[in-house]
């Protein structure tokens, strides 16, 4: 692939990525809001250009708007469409990396679990090798949704799997064999197929649904059954926890 990037670009500025919670603006850590203040500018994520950006939202209380800049990163499967936003969004941010500016990327949940912070700094690093970038953690969705229902993500010798929602749904029954207590993440428009294969299936497990965890809208169940063909339960925020031990 013809790299779009321009040799001896350098840049003496800070690139912070700061992963700024599941939702709850509260649920930002100390340090990520910290940083968030001595910024000069935010890039906050989005799916399309007319979409407006919740990482922004979730924000708003802390910082000025006129500081806040949002990048698209499109919900594509397609690999070159896909590259493509990359390339534009490590432009853009390494732009504003002058010498002694503060710059910050942030991310719902934690920077370095499925989020778009990853593909931002593999881009960069094309552009300059010598980047100074720092990394904030933030609460993920996973120890959100266990919080939500104050039960445990595993206990003693158990195990713990976090995986995006499989494509083949037969392949979710290892996983709930082999590991104790199963995240699945991305479920998107699939999750009233996934509940007739949990039915289907007789699982006997415990079960946990939650979306928009932390906003005034945040829907969570406890009950398989309530989420039968459930429209309000649909969309990309949405995460279940599986857990073979009944509660």
């Amino acid at each position: 692939m013809a790299s779009v990037f321009k040799k001896g670009m350098k840049s003496r500025g800070i690139l912070y990525g700061v992963g700024i919670g599941p939702g709850d603006p509260e649920l930002l850590t100390i340090k990520g809001r910290n940083i968030l203040k001595k910024a000069d500018v935010v890039f906050a994520p989005k799916a399309g250009i007319k979409s407006a950006s919740l990482a922004a939202e979730i924000i708003k209380k802390y910082i000025p708007r006129d500081k806040i800049k949002t990048i698209v990163f499109p919900m594509s499967k397609d690999k070159k469409t896909l590259e493509t936003f990359w390339r534009r969004a490590a432009l853009k941010v390494h732009r504003e990396l002058c010498p002694g500016k503060t710059i910050v990327f942030i991310t719902i949940g934690d920077p370095l679990i499925y989020s778009t912070y990853m593909y931002l700094l593999r881009y960069l690093y094309k552009v300059d090798k010598n980047i100074d970038i720092r990394t904030i953690p933030g609460i993920s969705v996973v120890n959100a949704v266990a919080s939500a229902f104050s039960v445990p993500l595993a206990e003693a010798n158990e195990r713990l799997a976090v995986i995006p929602l499989p494509g083949k749904l037969t392949d979710l029954k290892k996983f709930l064999k082999q590991f104790d207590t199963v995240v699945l993440l991305k479920i998107g428009k699939d999750l009233n197929r996934l509940v007739r294969f949990l039915k289907k299936e007789k699982f006997k497990g415990s079960f946990y649904f939650a979306k928009w965890l932390g906003r005034q809208k945040q829907y969570i169940v406890d009950d398989i059954s309530k989420l039968n063909n459930s429209k309000k339960a649909l969309g990309y925020m949405s995460t279940i926890l599986l857990r073979r031990r009944k509660r």
